[in-house]
């Protein structure tokens, strides 16, 4: 789903991890993360069309420390941009909630290129 060369930044609600590029990148955070992790669910919960290849998707994480056996959940939304050549993945970006994601996205359409 995602383009070889796609952005996945989760750094708005991870703030320890920088903006990942590529399959590789991507592919070693979920990794590390199902080392850390039990059960990670991701689970969408709703979905806004903003538009021109851009979703938000409304998701709520959860899981299970492996070595606290505590258990964590939030809700986050993520702001995808889609290519329309081939319907991949260029970027997503993971932030706190809907109204985040939504700001984001209205600042980087009023934003000159």
């Amino acid at each position: 789903m995602y383009a070889e060369d796609a952005v996945f930044d989760v750094s708005a609600v991870f703030t320890d991890v920088a903006p990942l590029r590529g399959h590789d990148a991507m592919r070693r955070y979920w990794t590390e993360l199902r080392e850390t992790w039990d059960g990670i669910d991701v689970e969408p919960v709703g979905g806004i069309d903003l538009g021109g290849g851009r979703f938000i998707i409304e998701i709520r994480l959860a899981g299970v420390g492996k070595r606290s056996g505590a258990a964590v959940g939030q809700p986050v939304a993520g702001l995808y941009t889609i290519r329309p050549e081939d319907d991949r993945i260029v970027q997503v970006q993971f932030l706190p909630d809907v109204a985040a994601a939504r700001s984001v996205a209205e600042a980087a359409v009023d934003q000159p290129a």
